[in-house]
């Protein structure tokens, strides 16, 4: 066999099965009837397992080291919440209409080829929360080791300090990875039942923690009004006050700024428009705020009644001080063991939904012949691990500085995306001539790139980038205070800048296609919901003979309904 022949077996081994190429395949077209499973209830227990967890309580508490107080964190915490379910409901609009990805949908504002700027922003965002959303449940597996065998906090530590982790942390984390790479195959129309039993049982442990530190502590602890005593930050006033405010409330945008993104991924699992909407539009906000309000009580508690432990603002660190603390009976190591247990199902719903699945669907829409939404989540899960997350939250001031920076280059992106579908196009799109790769679509623009999308882009992420480099290199870069205040603006600011620009720049140069939808239904989408031989049918009928195929998908040749 000669080494060209080898190359190409070796090559169509690596291929996708099934029919695609550089711009679809299987995966990412969208979803027949058959695989929309998600009703308004799934919906609900979704959002009450990928909202009541680690990060969310980890990440509000760590809002107390700005010096804001509970009462003041929790009021940034509202009302970035209510930011948060305004735009993962809108964003989600189109996955639940139209049934594709965030990835394929981007294609109708940046341009075929252009939307692959967009899903590489979301795609490095998808490998860090990975690894980090891995270490956390690495470190409530350590909770859960450590409640067996106490010994195992102890352990001899054979890391340098530069590690950030020690040896015990690193083997958790490994454990946690391992145990879940078999789950990584499961698909999204099957999470109704997991979601189910993860988002249950973390609520109940949740519950449990807030009542046992509400009892001890007898309140809601010294945090309740001031963090002097526990961080050493002075009580912010006056207009210091009101910025940190607006830093605390972009923060809370910030942790889910890539998940504002990705909500078509999973509002495409809608079985009829709209169940995403109501499914959402009352849970999200519940959940975000409970969760926001408990970390802060919990973390306010543990001030109080372990005040030589600093900000335990944590869940994990809180458990292992709690053993610590409360002696090593049975008992206590028991009660440890299933609180941990119960943020260890959380972490698998969380990470394998919201990080390697979306990330997995990212892949598969950039290099589709190569990768499908079964291999992508495992690729997502080996660049999560070689990012060494735990580099990424060693501190509670270097986590705010992440989850508020990042959301500097999203903010913009999902305000371009949001005033496209809703003010641009007015929720029609064409969806056959969003897998056209040629100038016959009307999303090819220049060679695939809409021009106006990366200049948009740019000056709406320029007013809060000379901040945010400066916050970063601790004040080594200085700027005025003017442009730190942009910095805290980020996700709101860009978002702003971004959506107005865009319906400026359409209004005087208007796209092609605008307003318009395909003929016929191309991919079978809109078939029964309840005979799945339908979308079958529809799918054996775009390779009809008296059908035109362009970039691997069927031109409609006759008006028979208007789709939407």
């Amino acid at each position: 066999m000669s080494i060209g022949n080898l190359l190409q077996r070796t090559k169509r081994l690596v291929e996708v099965p099934g029919s695609s190429n550089p711009y679809i395949n299987d995966d990412i077209v969208p979803l027949p009837p058959h695989r929309r499973t998600w009703t308004q209830t799934t919906f609900n227990f979704f959002w009450l397992a990928t909202s009541i967890n680690i990060g969310g309580l980890t990440g509000s508490s760590s809002i107390l080291s700005l010096g804001l107080n509970v009462w003041q964190a929790v009021l940034a915490d509202v009302i970035g919440s209510f930011i948060i379910c305004f735009a993962l409901v809108a964003n989600g609009c189109q996955g639940g209409t139209w049934h594709i990805p965030f990835a394929v949908g981007n294609r109708a504002g940046w341009g075929v080829r252009g939307s692959w700027f967009v899903v590489a922003n979301r795609l490095i965002l998808s490998f860090c929360w990975y690894g980090v959303q891995s270490w956390w449940g690495g470190q409530v597996t350590k909770n859960m080791i450590g409640a067996i065998w106490p010994q195992f906090y102890t352990m001899k530590n054979r890391f340098p300090a530069s590690a950030s982790m020690e040896t015990n942390d690193f083997i958790a984390f490994v454990i946690f990875w391992v145990v879940s790479l078999p789950l990584l195959a499961i698909r999204p129309e099957r999470y109704r039942i997991p979601a189910l039993i993860s988002s249950v049982s973390v609520t109940v442990g949740v519950l449990a923690l807030l009542i046992w530190a509400l009892a001890k502590q007898g309140g809601g602890g010294p945090l309740l009004y001031s963090t002097q005593e526990t961080t050493g930050v002075v009580p912010l006033k006056g207009s210091k006050l009101g910025w940190y405010m607006v830093r605390a409330v972009t923060t809370t945008v910030g942790g889910w700024a890539g998940a504002i993104m990705y909500q078509s991924d999973f509002s495409r699992y809608a079985r009829r428009p709209g169940d995403q909407i109501m499914g959402q539009i009352f849970i999200i906000p519940l959940c975000l705020i409970l969760s926001s309000f408990i970390g802060l009580i919990i973390t306010s508690c543990a001030a109080g009644f372990y005040p030589d432990e600093g900000l335990l603002w944590r869940p994990y660190k809180l458990m292992e001080v709690i053993q610590e603390k409360e002696g090593n009976s049975s008992g206590s190591r028991a009660a440890i063991f299933f609180l941990a247990l119960t943020f260890f199902t959380s972490q698998f719903c969380v990470n394998i939904a919201g990080c390697a699945v979306v990330g997995g669907i990212d892949l598969a829409s950039l290099i589709p012949k190569y990768v499908n939404t079964t291999r992508g989540p495992f690729i997502v899960a080996i660049v999560g691990f070689a990012i060494n997350p735990w580099q990424l939250i060693n501190t509670a001031n270097t986590f705010i500085s992440v989850l508020s920076g990042y959301s500097i280059f999203l903010g913009p992106l999902a305000g371009i995306m949001i005033a496209d579908y809703f003010f641009l196009r007015h929720q029609k799109i064409q969806l056959s001539h969003l897998y056209i790769a040629d100038f016959s679509s009307n999303y090819w623009f220049w060679h695939g790139i809409n021009l106006k999308a990366p200049l948009v882009w740019a000056i709406s992420v320029f007013p809060s980038l000379p901040g945010w480099m400066s916050i970063l290199s601790k004040g080594k870069i200085s700027v005025s205070e003017g442009w730190i205040h942009c910095s805290y603006l980020a996700w709101p600011l860009g978002f702003a800048i971004a959506s107005t620009l865009w319906i400026a720049i359409n209004k005087i140069f208007p796209p092609p296609g605008v307003g318009l939808v395909d003929e016929t239904d191309v991919f079978g989408t809109f078939g029964d919901l309840d005979d799945p031989s339908d979308a079958e049918k529809a799918v054996k009928d775009e390779g009809e003979e008296d059908q035109k195929v362009s970039g691997g998908v069927a031109e409609p040749l006759e008006m028979v309904k208007e789709l939407r």
